[in-house]
């Protein structure tokens, strides 16, 4: 984040007496004015958050909640697999001039999506994919699973109920900051795929869901770094799927496809 005061940024100059401890930083450029920023030894400790000019960077840790949505449940039981690249998922970035950016969002995930899911279905089993050494076994009078299919079983070996399953992975993250395009905002992007699986593990489609979220710079300025405004936006960009998710799902057309391969009513 850029704390900017223009008349004062352009006033600072490197000392005559300037020592190995002073630092002169590239020119930054900010609403078409131009400043030279300079990293003393007093501020060096908070100069790579407090001035755009230098280089900086944030990692952050997102551990966010969300509502529960209020929606009309699908009348059916639905597996639900998590696997550990999305609950372990984690962002990062070198921007050039602005430093590595790392962004911490898997132990998000699975709560997340486990309060969505749960308001979106009568009933929701963890599941996840047998052992590949089939130590947990293929049921008696069940086929064994094909190459293009996954065994799910329960987090407990059993084999659940279900009608179909669902397995959220994220594809791809993207943020911007405000040294960037020049305005305000830390603006994040998630874009995540929804696998739809029969109850066989065969999958049968894929939605698309995108998150949004962004926090104006202003609003965290008294705080003096950039990284509680880089997780706010991400925070809202995790609300953001949740919200595009639970209340769109059943109205698109890979969802009711999905839905009337596994003999499932959407509404």
């Amino acid at each position: 984040m850029v704390v900017w005061n223009d008349s004062r940024m352009a006033e600072h100059s490197v000392p005559a007496n300037a020592s190995q401890g002073w630092l002169r930083c590239r020119p930054a450029k900010r609403h078409g004015r131009t400043a030279t920023v300079v990293c003393g030894p007093v501020v060096l400790l908070v100069g790579a958050m407090l001035l755009g000019g230098c280089k900086g960077g944030a990692s952050i840790t997102v551990d966010a909640t969300v509502p529960r949505p209020l929606v009309d449940p699908i009348r059916a039981s639905m597996g639900v697999y998590f696997d550990d690249a999305l609950v372990n998922y984690v962002h990062e970035e070198e921007l050039e001039e602005y430093g590595a950016y790392r962004l911490d969002i898997g132990a998000s995930q699975a709560p997340v999506f486990a309060r969505v899911f749960d308001a979106m279905f009568q009933d929701v089993v963890r599941v996840e994919p047998a052992n590949p050494d089939g130590a947990k076994g293929t049921p008696p009078n069940e086929p064994e699973p094909t190459a293009k299919s996954i065994r799910f079983v329960g987090t407990d070996g059993s084999s659940p109920v279900i009608a179909g399953i669902i397995a959220p992975s994220i594809e791809e993250v993207q943020f911007a900051i405000p040294n960037q395009t020049g305005g305000d905002f830390y603006e994040v992007w998630i874009r995540y795929k929804l696998t739809l699986f029969d109850r066989g593990g065969h999958s049968l489609g894929e939605l698309p869901v995108i998150g949004y979220g962004k926090a104006n710079e202003r609003n965290f300025s008294q705080l003096g770094q950039q990284t509680p405004a880089l997780h706010e936006a991400t925070t809202w960009a995790l609300r953001g799927a949740a919200a595009e998710l639970s209340l769109r799902f059943r109205d698109q057309v890979q969802v009711q496809d999905w839905l009337a391969a596994i003999g499932v009513e959407p509404k």
